[in-house]
C-alpha cells in the first residue's frame, strides 16, 4: 500500500508541475485560469491525503472559503446549480482534509442525485455546527445507484475520526440533507 501511494504521490506532483506551467500562459483566457486555479486546489488536497496521517490534525481555518472551493468544483459539472447559501464566517479548528473529504463525498452525492439544484449552508443549532448538504432529489434511497453507499460509509468514519456526527433526513420540500454535525467547541 505504501509504495502505490508513493507512486501516486509522485503523479499527483507531476500534474500539479503541468498546472504550474499552464498557469504561466499568457494566452490562457480568465475562465481557463480560474478552473486551472481550482484544479490545482485539488491537486494539492489528493497530494495531502496520500501522507498517511494517522492522526487527525486540529487546525484552525475558515469554513466558508472551504466551502467555496467545492461548490465552485462541483459546479463545474453542470448538471445542477450548486449554491453555498449566505451565513456567518465560523473558524472551525478540525483536519481540513478529512472535512475536504467528507463534503466532497456528501456533495458528489447530493448532485448525483439533485434534479436541479444543490445547496450548501452553514448553521449554528443548540450548541452545535452544522454543515448541511441539501439536494431536490427523489429522497435518500431512491436516487441513481452508484457509489452514494462507499461514499457515506467515509464519510461516517471521517466524520468520527472528527469528533464529528453525520445526520441524513429529508429536505424540506423533497430530497435530502446530509448534516456534519460538529460540537461548538470546534468552531469560534
Amino acid at each position: 500500500m505504501r509504495s502505490l501511494l508513493h507512486d501516486l504521490g509522485h503523479g499527483l506532483a507531476t500534474l500539479s508541475y503541468l498546472a504550474d506551467g499552464l498557469r504561466a500562459d499568457p494566452a490562457l483566457p480568465g475562465d481557463a485560469l480560474h478552473r486551472l486555479q481550482l484544479m490545482e486546489l485539488e491537486l494539492d488536497r489528493l497530494l495531502e491525503l496520500v501522507e498517511l496521517r494517522e492522526h487527525p490534525r486540529e487546525d484552525g481555518f475558515a469554513l466558508r472559503d472551504l466551502l467555496t472551493q467545492l461548490v465552485a468544483v462541483k459546479s463545474l459539472r453542470g448538471t445542477v446549480e450548486v449554491e453555498l447559501l449566505e451565513g456567518a464566517e465560523v473558524t472551525i479548528r478540525t483536519d481540513q482534509t478529512l472535512l475536504w473529504r467528507m463534503v466532497s463525498n456528501l456533495l458528489d452525492n447530493a448532485v448525483r442525485a439533485a434534479r436541479s439544484r444543490v445547496t450548501v449552508a452553514v448553521r449554528e443549532s443548540a450548541g452545535e455546527l452544522h454543515v448541511e448538504i441539501s439536494d431536490d432529489g427523489p429522497g435518500f434511497g431512491r436516487g441513481p445507484s452508484g457509489t452514494a453507499s462507499l461514499g457515506l460509509g467515509i464519510v461516517v468514519a471521517l466524520a468520527r475520526r472528527c469528533g464529528a456526527e453525520l445526520r441524513v433526513d429529508p429536505a424540506p420540500g423533497g430530497g435530502t440533507c446530509a448534516r456534519l454535525v460538529f460540537p461548538s467547541h470546534l468552531a469560534r
